[in-house]
């Protein structure tokens, strides 16, 4: 028997899963590494260290079946920069999607409307977390690298380029980086040219289903593979997350919540929003990936754990108190933007707040308004998908955030509508396995992932709840714009004023 690793290639982590050709999972293996961020805004890693992490789990896997593995699959993070010099050495560290040192970059962008442009070429949202936001950041504020750099990839591109000699890229992660034109899905030349980059320096496209031939000799013997190992081009983890859950189509929405989150839906065609609220990014000319993704998921439950209740709580006793209390905390408002934000307001300056505090409000009120802020934040996300989209049947969400029965409804009570909980926590890379196989021709589409996925419970919307956050929820918007212009002086206060923080 022949089997598939699935690797995602993660922000703090990288895991690979060892399936059997039939879909059943049999190991895995993750390898954490960190975050260099010596400077404000900075968010970097290096790729080496990547690199060595994908190869021990690659090695690891391959020993516990004696290295009958017919491919590798690869499910990525999107958004990251790395610049390669002569003889293709490093020149950077890979620039992840959460630096924001571009972001005065994106300002001026949106005034200058080369950020609407950009949005309505490319489906990419004014955020520092675009490449090409980052490509200018480096231009202006580094232009002797900007001169020396001759390839500009991400870590995925990378790790195959080490792997196999070949600086490709597909179409989904070509999409996340703000370059790639939406109707041709082709390297957009007039902003390749307004930013003086050559196509040249980028890699070349290719479907993520790609065979990318040949792998590297010496790592077919140090990563215990064989000379029929295919290397499967893969595709951002975004994509693969989506459809991983059975979200196939506009029919349903699915939605991740863990350090961070997403809503995410497949659509038939290319749509983009006057309001930049939503990311449009191509898998091919019939499939177009739309969501909203959020800074603030449970990152955020993890600061209230600790700040409001104190380090030795743990997150049942947090959900438990707040499960004590009636929906809308009684009228108190959580705005969750600890971390400025992307989805729905787009604003790295962003910062967070509670509205409507009193007396009589209790730490009970404060970790229930926390949940709700989360989720309230979500469905903002949600809220120009499904405008545009059309109202889905169902959420399908998976993610450490929605582990308790309290957040599963929570959310379907917010969002109105049916919850279906994923019980496959790894979507990413089980969908990256069947990328595989459609790659090797053993499977004709995607389509069959749809029977892969096990639904482990539904959650209806509680009409009582529904009918208290339907009221709440227009003055959480409201509040939400008013602050919009308040958010950039309080950054900037902070940034005066460090010390003050410490």
């Amino acid at each position: 028997m022949d089997y598939i690793i699935g690797m995602d290639i993660g922000t703090t982590a990288s895991k690979g899963v060892l399936y059997q050709e039939n879909g059943k999972k049999i190991a895995e293996a993750t390898i954490p590494y960190p975050l260099i961020q010596e400077k404000v805004d900075q968010a970097e890693e290096d790729p080496q260290v990547i690199f060595d992490a994908v190869q021990k789990i690659i090695f690891d896997l391959s020993k516990k079946v004696s290295g009958k593995i017919s491919a590798i699959s690869w499910s990525s993070q999107m958004h990251s920069l790395i610049g390669l010099g002569k003889d293709n050495q490093l020149l950077t560290n890979s620039i992840t999607w959460a630096d924001n040192r571009s972001r005065e970059v994106v300002t001026t962008a949106k005034k200058s409307g080369l950020a609407n442009s950009i949005y309505q070429r490319t489906g990419m949202p004014p955020h520092p977390m675009a490449p090409v936001y980052k490509l200018l950041w480096i231009k202006e504020e580094l232009p002797e690298l900007f001169t020396q750099v001759q390839k500009w990839i991400g870590i995925k591109e990378y790790i195959i380029w080490r792997l196999t000699g070949k600086m490709m890229t597909d179409i989904t992660m070509a999409a996340g980086t703000g370059l790639l034109n939406l109707k041709n899905l082709s390297w957009d030349e007039d902003l390749l040219n307004q930013i003086n980059l050559e196509k040249e320096k980028l890699p070349t496209l290719d479907k993520p289903e790609t065979v990318v031939e040949g792998i590297i000799p010496n790592y077919i013997q140090k990563l215990g593979l064989s000379d029929q190992t295919k290397i499967i081009l893969g595709a951002s983890d975004g994509y693969l997350s989506t459809i991983g859950v059975g979200v196939l189509n506009e029919k349903s929405f699915a939605l991740n919540v863990g350090t961070s989150g997403t809503v995410r839906v497949i659509a038939p065609e290319v749509v983009v929003d006057s309001e930049n609220r939503f990311f449009c990014y191509p898998v091919d000319k019939k499939h177009y990936l739309l969501g909203g993704p959020v800074n603030n998921g449970g990152i955020v439950f993890e600061w209230a754990r600790k700040t409001i209740f104190g380090p030795d709580q743990t997150a049942e006793d947090f959900i438990n108190v707040a499960e004590s209390v009636p929906a809308g905390s009684n009228g108190l408002i959580f705005h969750p933007y600890l971390g400025g934000e992307r989805a729905p307001i787009w604003n790295a300056q962003a910062r967070g707040s509670f509205i409507g505090l009193t007396r009589n409000h209790t730490k009970p009120q404060m970790a229930r308004s926390v949940l709700e802020g989360i989720v309230f934040n979500l469905l903002g996300a949600a809220r120009g998908l499904r405008e545009k989209i059309g109202e889905p049947d169902a959420l399908r969400v998976t993610g450490g955030f929605v582990k308790s029965d309290f957040v599963r409804q929570l959310i379907a009570d917010i969002f109105n509508l049916p919850v279906i909980v994923i019980k496959n926590d790894q979507s990413g890379t089980l969908a990256a396995m069947f990328l595989a196989q459609v790659g090797m021709k053993k499977e004709a589409d995607l389509e069959k992932i749809a029977k892969k996925i096990d639904g482990s419970k539904i959650y209806f919307p509680n009409p009582k709840n529904v009918a208290v956050y339907q009221d709440i929820i227009p003055i959480y918007r409201e509040v939400e714009h008013d602050l919009d212009q308040s958010y950039e002086k309080i950054a900037s206060f902070q940034e005066k004023y460090p010390k003050l923080f410490e």
